[in-house]
């Protein structure tokens, strides 16, 4: 063999490998009348770290109470996503049945001046059974929601503040991937995560006891999110074969923090509550979260869908209230702030109808 062609084999084979390395393309390709039925359950259980009160100005010694707290919030929603209009691998417009949405929030507490007592609080939402339709406005940019029945007799507020995008397009690559590629996801994809389809109107029923509800147990995990800081990082798997059927496997890891004023909020819903001859009012919430943890998004890559999610990590939650008490024993101003710390999982699916 001639030096030269030597050299010329010794260039180019590096190169041509490189060329020939295989790129699988990881995004939305679902056929217009496809209809994807998607289940995304959320589970949050917290344990009570701290608890630091001030009343009328004076340290309170929190300890002397005993209180112990238990918590764990499930989210459960079902939605099915008919894509009557796609244009070129987007959506253009679709409707989406509000097939199941509920909540529940089971709480234990415990404490020396009370004793033991347990809390249960389950939400639904008018939404459930209703069909909307989205459609993309390229002028402005977003989705346009509206109901399916144009003589529907339902409340417009229930379609403020839903989110188009369920199918978890903020975790996916910007173009084909290789194994072991990495980029990094924008931190509001864990809006997407967090509360999926955006406010879906939860609202808690009346407990069975008769018990007045908590404004705080109103907000949404969505409610809970505000200014969000951190890393969401992408690792491209490659392709893995189920039942004959491939699907391409991403890796994510979240470590994000959130804060946000949920002040007005909870005024909004109602701002006070009234026990045992004590009135409490909300003057001031705030709320800081941390999470971290790591999960797997499976893609369909023949049907062009998400298949699956699933994520464990863990999450500490703060929150700093100040109230005021009228009591019988007349007007008190209370500052408390909560430390609670514990687990997150999602477990998301998706299948053709």
């Amino acid at each position: 063999m001639k030096l030269s062609t030597l050299l010329f084999a010794t260039i180019a084979t590096p190169a041509l490998f490189a060329f020939a390395m295989p790129a699988d393309t990881v995004s939305l390709q679902v056929k217009a009348g496809t209809t994807l039925n998607k289940t995304f359950e959320t589970t949050v259980e917290l344990t009570l770290d701290e608890m630091r009160m001030v009343m009328n100005g004076e340290e309170m010694d929190a300890s002397m109470y005993g209180l112990e707290i238990d918590m764990t919030n499930v989210n459960t929603l079902n939605l099915l996503d008919t894509y009557t209009r796609m244009d070129d691998g987007s959506a253009a417009s679709f409707v989406r049945t509000f097939e199941a949405l509920a909540n529940n929030v089971e709480t234990s507490q415990n404490n020396a001046m009370s004793g033991a007592m347990d809390l249960s609080v389950a939400s639904t939402s008018e939404l459930e059974g209703i069909d909307v339709r989205f459609t993309w406005n390229a002028e402005s940019g977003e989705y346009e929601a509206a109901f399916a029945d144009e003589e529907s007799d339902e409340d417009v507020e229930l379609l403020v503040d839903l989110t188009a995008d369920t199918d978890l397009l903020g975790l996916l690559p910007a173009g084909d991937v290789a194994v072991d590629d990495t980029w990094e996801a924008d931190s509001s994809v864990l809006m997407a995560l967090m509360a999926p389809g955006g406010n879906v109107k939860l609202m808690p029923e009346e407990s069975a006891d008769g018990a007045p509800t908590d404004p705080t147990s109103e907000l949404s995990f969505g409610d809970m999110m505000g200014d969000i800081e951190g890393e969401v990082t992408c690792t491209y798997l490659g392709l893995r074969e189920i039942d004959g059927v491939s699907f391409a496997a991403i890796k994510f890891e979240l470590d994000i923090t959130s804060s946000n004023d949920l002040t007005e909020l909870i005024k909004e819903a109602g701002g006070n509550v009234e026990q045992d001859g004590v009135e409490i009012e909300f003057n001031s919430v705030d709320v800081e979260m941390a999470i971290e943890g790591e999960g797997t998004l499976l893609w369909d890559v023949r049907n062009g869908h998400f298949s699956s999610l699933e994520f464990s990590g863990d999450l500490e939650q703060i929150m700093d209230m100040s109230m005021a008490l009228s009591t019988p024993q007349g007007e008190m101003d209370m500052e408390q702030a909560i430390t609670m710390s514990g687990s997150l999982t999602m477990d998301f699916s998706a299948t053709q109808e």
